[in-house]
């Protein structure tokens, strides 16, 4: 029986909150003011009753210690001096506290007056009870009522905070909606800008790729053909020149040392340190200046050949028996050795110039530069686009996700299944 009249009883489902996505602000702002409402109404029932006993106290502690009290132990008395000026004003600083209209700034208000009025009666306030115990028992009771009062709205204050925290977060979600749907727009805008500036792209390569192919079969290819192979025989006969520099100048410094060893085995200071120095000349990585060169090993050169005609010089080889045997031949060798050199040098100098000057090699630079910009532009065009792809498919996933994390939220705090049109 129960069962069927709980039935009959029953009532109906109520139909669901329909909504779009542009209703939802005007939804949230008007709960939000609903809420501020419904709590408004409930902390003013208690607003009239907290002031009217906040107006009470002030009455009782002003008269607080103004009636005549007989018989009172000097102790006492030597104490009420102290605390009662104390409790007064801590008591009245925390009751002439401003109290706004706002619920929320009124219960932050009474509560910090009762936190307050509750440390002025445990502090200075304790000393007061035995001297005035009836003013004191009413000032308590006065304190007590505020207090409950300010319990009253506990559960209002907490509710309306929680209702506002989870509209918020409502809210929340509806901006991350609406700045996904904004992000989406303009990464679908930018896409075709992407590939159309990949299309542009391709077509200057393809046409980069068509210049750089007809430079292939230009005439001057042959021209510049011609040019290296002729800087590559320079550079080996400039490099084949240096070695043998290299390999007399190694000869010589051998020679010049044993020269040194005998010049001062004989106490000859003077060639010892000629002998040293044109060593440590030739000994540098550098060709040295040919003219002091050859002017140097002329000027030694005769006494190192009478060295080794009285044998205190034992050459080793034929080369050395060679320039060591004739004070023309060996300044001739370096003059002939270095002219090779330096006419190589002037050689490959002027070639290279030819090179370096071509209007071919200028063309082919600027088309290889060209390519490599271009490439570099299509190839970042490219990343960029992938990335978009990947977050195009991320947007369009998170934008249902955010509206059902918003039906979701709505429905649990209307208590009403909430549709989104």
């Amino acid at each position: 029986m129960f069962r069927q009249l709980k039935e009959m009883f029953r009532k109906e489902d109520e139909p669901p909150l329909t909504l779009t996505s542009g209703e939802i602000p005007g939804w949230i702002t008007a709960e939000i003011a609903s809420v501020g409402n419904n709590q408004k109404d409930h902390v003013n029932l208690s607003r009239r009753n907290i002031l009217g006993n906040i107006e009470k106290l002030r009455e009782l502690v002003g008269l607080l210690g103004s009636a005549e009290h007989e018989g009172v132990h000097p102790k006492l008395e030597k104490v009420v001096e102290k605390s009662l000026p104390l409790f007064k004003k801590a008591i009245l600083s925390a009751l002439n506290r401003h109290f706004p209209e706002n619920p929320d700034d009124f219960y932050i208000a009474v509560t910090e007056c009762l936190k307050g009025c509750i440390k002025s009666s445990a502090g200075p306030g304790r000393y007061l009870i035995g001297v005035f115990p009836e003013e004191m028992k009413s000032i308590r009771a006065a304190i007590d009522q505020v207090g409950r009062e300010i319990n009253s709205m506990n559960p209002v204050i907490a509710k309306a905070r929680g209702k506002v925290e989870e509209l918020s977060r409502i809210r929340q979600i509806y901006e991350s909606y609406l700045q996904t749907c904004e992000e989406l727009r303009q990464a679908e805008d930018q896409y075709p800008l992407l590939t159309e500036r990949s299309l542009v792209l391709d077509g200057e390569i393809n046409i980069i790729n068509e210049e750089i192919s007809r430079l292939s079969q230009d005439p001057r290819i042959l021209q510049l053909d011609d040019l290296h192979t002729e800087e590559k025989q320079l550079k080996e006969e400039h490099e084949r020149a240096r070695g043998e520099f290299s390999a007399l100048e190694t000869m010589i410094v051998h020679v010049l040392k044993r020269a040194e060893k005998v010049a001062q085995k004989d106490h000859n200071a003077a060639l010892a340190k000629k002998t040293h120095t044109l060593a440590e000349l030739l000994s540098k990585t550098e060709i040295p200046e040919i003219p002091i060169l050859c002017q140097e090993l002329n000027d030694i050169l005769p006494e190192i050949i009478v060295m080794v005609d009285q044998g205190a010089i034992s050459l080793k080889n034929k080369e050395e028996h060679q320039y060591f045997s004739n004070p023309g031949l060996l300044p001739g060798k370096i003059h002939e050795i270095y002219s090779r050199i330096e006419g190589t040098d002037n050689q490959l100098k002027e070639i290279r110039r030819k090179i370096d000057g071509s209007s071919f090699i200028k063309e082919k630079e600027s088309m290889d530069r060209r390519y490599l910009v271009k490439t570099g532009e299509l190839a970042e065009v490219k990343r960029n686009r992938a990335t978009l792809d990947m977050r195009l498919i991320a947007l369009k996933e998170e934008i249902p996700s955010l509206l059902q994390q918003n039906e979701e939220l709505i429905s649990a705090y209307s208590g009403k299944k909430a549709i989104f049109r």
